[in-house]
């Protein structure tokens, strides 16, 4: 039976990505249009499609040439260092506290997946169960084994290599462009993809580098969001922060024809419309009381071609004046 979930991720997953292109030398423009994400994202906290990164990630390896490119992707901004994660797991005492965390929270994060961390005796396995979005994923594979290696490295310093890694993909040379794999023993064709840790490892502190905290909205948790209104409000939310999205677009992105779309919303009571209006106001509303942008420039960010419409249709969805709002917003401030 074919899965029609739309499984989402949380945004701050878009910038290691758009890092990794750019140290690379490649336009990360061409290929975020390539999969139709944006090219831009304000909100860390929003919610973009999965399957979208799973098509790139393995684009840019076979047009660039970088077999590694999952690996480089996962070096350039390890998990640890992730906008919405890093705050999540930055309390933990030891790796075993670290990776126990990192599994119960990593569905807040994509909603495509889960991970475990089993006792084995002697040794414990890292491990992640999920349904394969695109055939031949080999780097997004390969992308997420790294990034488990250096969750561990960080209490076992950066020279540690699992003795064991197995993978859910058939046996692939591709697997010998990461040179967090050279050392370990890779066992291919696995019901789910894990690394071995000697048990010992676990009580060992871990030093964590963490960004600066974000603010974690649970409202936009990948996990509470995977039915289809909210990913759809979510496509809308997040990419109509830069553009005024279509109802085309939206179901490119969903990958539905519009009239399925149309007729998937009108059974939850829904219409597009109205979803787009909500996400813009809640963007007004954000852009006219935390910045100081000219009310023309949020205008046209939000794909206004004239201030007067946007000022028509922010006085609809609110009673007052963009410029009533903000003098009433700085007041209580």
């Amino acid at each position: 039976m074919k899965d029609n979930t739309i499984h989402m991720v949380k945004s701050a997953f878009h910038a290691p990505f758009k890092t990794a292109m750019e140290a690379c030398g490649i336009s990360a423009d061409y290929y975020f249009k390539k999969v139709k994400l944006p090219t831009e994202v304000d909100d860390p906290e929003g919610l973009l499609p999965t399957k979208p990164f799973f098509q790139l990630i393995n684009i840019v390896a076979i047009d660039e040439n970088l077999p590694g490119f999952g690996s480089i992707v996962a070096q350039t901004t390890p998990w640890h260092k992730i906008a919405s994660l890093a705050p999540l797991i930055e309390q933990s005492a030891n790796l075993k506290e670290l990776l126990e965390t990192f599994c119960e929270i990593a569905s807040q994060q994509s909603s495509h997946g889960n991970f475990y961390l089993i006792d084995r005796g002697p040794h414990y396995t890292l491990s992640y169960k999920g349904s394969t979005l695109i055939k031949g994923d080999i780097q997004m594979e390969l992308y997420r084994i790294s990034c488990m290696i250096q969750l561990v490295q960080l209490a076992c310093g950066a020279e540690w290599r699992p003795e064991s890694v197995y993978l859910n993909q058939p046996k692939s040379n591709i697997i010998d462009a990461s040179p967090l794999l050279t050392k370990s023993k890779i066992t291919f064709s696995q019901p789910y993809s894990s690394i071995s840790i000697p048990a010992e490892l676990l009580q060992l502190p871990v030093h964590l580098d963490i960004p600066l905290k974000t603010q974690t909205n649970v409202d936009t948790d990948a996990d509470k969001n995977n039915d289809f209104p909210n990913s759809i409000r979510n496509i809308i939310s997040t990419y109509s922060q830069t553009k005024n999205i279509s109802i085309e677009e939206t179901a490119d992105i969903a990958e539905m024809s519009v009239r399925t779309l149309q007729r998937r919303l009108s059974d939850h009571g829904l219409h597009f419309n109205d979803l787009l209006g909500e996400a813009k106001f809640t963007h007004a509303k954000a852009k006219l009381k935390d910045t100081k942008m000219p009310i023309m420039e949020i205008a046209k960010s939000l794909g206004y071609s004239d201030p007067a419409h946007f000022t028509r249709a922010f006085r609809n969805w609110s009673g007052m004046s963009p410029t009533k709002y903000r003098n009433a917003s700085s007041e209580l401030s």
